[in-house]
């Protein structure tokens, strides 16, 4: 996997002869540290490639630029080691109110509070199930026999759920199918034009129970949206457990290597991640106001951001060998 990241996401201008702009050429050109820094360690985070480009057609032609982050301000490449495991969210179970409600789906009365609907040429039904669970003893089962492909055509809404723009919010739920498939899952406006507040994605289902968890901003306020799931895509059934959406977002990840860690921001708000333990800045010339060589046991991360900390090593005592001649 290649992750790209771009000085200028813009293209030529429209009225000009057709070139890109090269803002290397600018006197005092400095490059956005904190784009690089969030696409190198999103690359971190698991096995792929990292290129910083200037533009959407530089290609690295434009000029050359070497970060403090590849080799350690110059300490040498390949500081980082190998990844100790995956990568992991780095902060805390959130604890806001839940703003659906009634997502456990223990009873007939949580059943009931959500609303099945069916566009023309699409059929469902939902109903408690006793007999598979994810948490507790039971779980929503959604049955759909008439599907023409499009998952909003059928959906399974909670509402009213008040939502203000720009906040993060968080949507985690257990589901499974009878089959592997996808369903969609956002909230929107309750009337047109139907404007979609917040976009979940589509979620790939396998027959076994998964939880899911995903952070997403929010593009508008709304205190009457409807939170949905998009089951309309095909035929077959869907069960869904323990569905909650919280404000707030634990889209903050860390992946551990034998020399240091890469923490990413993934989220509108600043984040403080705790490290678990004494890591140190790199000791950087480009942007020291992050990389200035200290001590850290706790980090607060930008929006949109990313870290890479060196492990401290410990030191290792070594006796003496005394060798006899024969």
């Amino acid at each position: 996997t290649m992750i790209e990241t771009y000085e200028d996401n813009g293209g030529p201008d429209p009225g000009g002869d057709g070139s890109y702009a090269n803002p290397c050429a600018e006197p005092g050109f400095t490059p956005n540290y904190r784009k690089m820094r969030f696409g190198l360690t999103t690359a971190l985070l698991n096995d792929g490639f990292f290129s910083y480009e200037i533009n959407t057609n530089g290609h690295g032609s434009l000029c050359l630029l070497w970060f403090d982050e590849y080799d350690n301000a110059g300490q040498g490449r390949g500081y980082l080691g190998q990844p100790l495991g995956a990568a992991f969210r780095a902060l805390p179970p959130l604890t806001t109110p839940d703003l659906l409600g009634n997502g456990r789906f223990a009873n007939q009365t949580d059943l009931d509070a959500w609303d099945l609907w069916a566009d023309a040429g699409y059929a469902a039904s939902a109903s408690l199930d006793s007999s598979t669970a994810a948490e507790g003893s039971t779980s929503a089962r959604i049955e759909i026999s008439q599907s023409q492909g499009t998952d909003w055509q059928i959906s399974f809404a909670r509402s009213p759920v008040a939502i203000q723009a720009g906040a993060d919010y968080t949507l985690t739920f257990w589901a499974k199918a009878d089959h592997e498939r996808t369903i969609g899952a956002w909230a929107q406006q309750n009337s047109a034009p139907w404007t979609t507040w917040l976009d979940f994605g589509a979620v790939a289902l396998t027959t076994e129970w998964q939880q899911f968890e995903v952070g997403v901003p929010a593009a508008g306020s709304d205190t009457q949206a409807d939170f949905i799931f998009g089951l309309g895509a095909e035929t077959g059934t869907v069960w869904l457990d323990d569905a909650r959406l919280q404000a707030g977002s634990r889209e903050v990840w860390r992946r551990d290597y034998s020399g240091g860690v890469a923490l990413v921001n993934a989220t509108g708000q600043p984040q403080t991640v705790s490290l678990d333990g004494e890591f140190r800045k790199i000791a950087g010339t480009q942007d020291p106001a992050v990389n200035d060589g200290r001590l850290a046991t706790e980090v607060t991360l930008p929006p949109w951001d990313g870290l890479i900390l060196l492990r401290q090593m410990e030191p290792q005592a070594y006796l003496p060998v005394t060798i006899a001649s024969q």
